[in-house]
Formats: structure tokens, C-alpha cells, sequence
């Protein structure tokens, strides 16, 4: 009975010696996966964990399902390296902790897994994971079609940006003025996919009535901006200028020849109509003064005869006597 007793006890004890080994054992395995590279590129991963006491017996790398890199500090060489398609491994670079995968292609996109293996008596594990994908940027920037370089208040402003040949489709933003503009004014289009290299094209529109508000010393600026991750960013910005509406022809001469030059000054017809009657009317007067003045002119010279005359009757009965 007493042999039946001390078996049991045994067994209870099991259990709490695993966990002991356990919480003294390995933990904390954490991978770092950059999330996008750019092609042609090095990509490098991390693979951190805590031994707590134990022993390293290996690393290894997989890429899907696939193992292509192992570090076994115990063996000679610790470093192995098995070949899957377009991964290239910088030896020179990589260790226990670390990976390094030279000039990336396209197909190295994928799901990246680094297992840790304790050394006995635990052999624990551990595997963490994280995403990688191949980036093919834009040769060149983006470009906006359909942008005048004037416009008026009230014009309807459209127009399209659009950025080529990437692998993803890069993402499209628009800014007016420094600031975003209100979603309802812009429009995104579906992806459009090249099949002889998958590259693709994204395209976005936006459109807007113009409004004072919209000018910022007489300028607008309109700005589109292209980015992939965090690994490509590139912009475009167009400058409009406010055109302001010319006065019209008549407009200009009104302003121009109100009480401006007392020389153009052109009179009203009623203003005309008014001057001709008083310069009639002073010729007028002209003339009667002209006609009083011969009356009393010939008045006068009859009267100076008649004079004489008397004055030449008077010598001459004078004399007669």
C-alpha cells in the first residue's frame, strides 16, 4: 500500500516539474519582417528571444513551409543554407539573431517564420511570423491632366492624377492648399493591371467649383501625391492663378472719362442743345446792340447837317442886309 501511495505522489508531480522547466526555459520569441522592400534591394530580418538559462540548440528560417536557413551554434559550420527559388542569403550578415536576404526580386515575396529550439533536456519551441513583399516602384513621379492655369470664381475645376507601372498599385492623395479636400470631390478608380508583368496603374480624379475661399494670394495649388508603404513617396503640384474678369470696353470709358481730363469731357446731347440756345441767343443780342448803335449813328448825322445848314441861311441873309 505504501509502495501504491508513493507512485501517485510521483505522478502529481509531473505536472509541476514540466512547468518549472517551462517557465525557466525559453520565451519571448519576437521576429521583425520588414513589411516592404523595394526591389533589388537588401531585406533583413530579426529573430529575438529569451533563453532563460537554457541552452540554444538551433534557428532555423522558413519561408512558407519551406526551411532555408539554419543556425546550430553546436555544430560545424553552425551556418547551413538550402536553396529556395530567388533567396539569396548575405552570410556575412546573418547570425543567430539576425538574417539578412540580398538584392530581393519579386518572388521573394511571402510569409517568413523563425522557429527557436532549446537544447535538452526541454528542447522547448517557439515560432513567430511576419509578412514580406517585394515592392516595384514608379520610374517616375505622378502627373495631373486636366489643370488649367487660370480660372475663374465659379469655374469647375476637374481633373485626373494618375501613377504608373507598380507592383503594388500605389496609393493616390490629393491636397489643396496644404490640406485635404473634402472626400465628396474626389473620385478613385479601379486598379488597372498589366498582365505581361503584372505591373499596375492607379488613377484618381478630383473635381470642384472654385470659390474666393479657394485663392490664396491669387493662387491655388493643387497637389497629388503617390506612396507605396513607407518605402516610396513622390508628389506632383500645380499652381493656378486667379483670373479675375476684365471690366468691359464701355465700362472702361465711363470710369476713364468720369471728370478724369476736363478735355475729354463729351457733353450730353441736352447739354449741347443748352449751349447752342445761349450762343444764340448772345449773337442775338449782338446783333440788336449792332442795329440801336446805326440808328443813333444816323441819327446823329442828319442832325449835324441840319446844323449847317441853318448856320449857312443865317450868313446868308446877313449879308444880303
Amino acid at each position: 500500500m505504501l509502495l501504491k501511495h508513493q507512485t501517485m505522489d510521483i505522478r502529481l508531480l509531473i505536472p509541476w516539474l514540466f512547468f518549472l522547466v517551462t517557465v525557466n526555459g525559453l520565451r519571448d520569441v519576437r521576429v521583425t519582417v520588414p513589411a516592404a522592400v523595394k526591389r533589388g534591394d537588401n531585406a533583413e530580418l530579426i529573430c529575438l528571444y529569451d533563453m532563460e538559462g537554457d541552452s540554444l540548440y538551433s534557428v532555423k528560417w522558413y519561408k512558407g513551409r519551406r526551411e532555408f536557413y539554419r543556425y546550430t551554434p553546436k555544430e560545424n559550420p553552425a551556418m547551413k543554407t538550402f536553396s529556395v527559388n530567388g533567396i539569396i542569403v548575405e552570410r556575412s550578415l546573418s547570425d543567430e539573431s539576425r538574417l539578412t536576404l540580398s538584392s530581393v526580386q519579386p518572388s521573394v515575396t511571402g510569409k517568413y517564420s523563425c522557429e527557436v529550439s532549446a537544447d535538452a533536456p526541454s528542447f522547448h519551441t517557439l515560432i513567430e511570423s511576419g509578412d514580406l513583399e517585394v515592392v516595384e516602384v514608379p520610374e517616375h513621379r505622378p502627373f495631373i491632366v486636366g489643370i488649367r492655369p487660370r480660372y475663374r470664381v465659379g469655374d469647375s475645376l476637374r481633373a485626373n492624377c494618375t501613377s504608373k507601372h507598380s507592383k503594388p498599385a500605389a496609393n493616390l492623395t490629393w491636397i489643396v492648399n496644404d490640406l485635404p479636400p473634402n472626400p465628396l470631390y474626389v473620385r478613385t478608380y479601379r486598379t488597372s493591371k498589366d498582365h505581361r508583368n503584372d505591373f499596375e496603374t492607379s488613377l484618381s480624379g478630383i473635381q470642384f467649383v472654385i470659390t474666393d475661399q479657394h485663392f490664396i494670394k491669387g493662387k491655388l495649388k493643387i497637389r497629388c501625391v503617390s506612396q507605396i508603404h513607407d518605402i516610396y513617396f513622390q508628389k506632383t503640384e500645380k499652381t493656378i492663378e486667379h483670373d479675375r474678369p476684365k471690366p468691359s470696353a464701355s465700362a472702361s470709358n465711363s470710369v476713364n472719362n468720369i471728370n478724369t481730363n476736363p478735355y475729354d469731357y463729351q457733353p450730353h446731347d441736352s447739354d449741347v442743345v443748352d449751349k447752342q440756345d445761349t450762343y444764340m441767343t448772345q449773337i442775338q443780342g449782338d446783333m440788336s446792340s449792332l442795329s440801336g448803335y446805326k440808328t443813333y449813328a444816323a441819327s446823329t448825322t442828319t442832325l449835324m447837317y441840319s446844323l449847317l445848314f441853318s448856320i449857312f441861311l443865317s450868313k446868308f441873309y446877313s449879308f444880303g442886309s
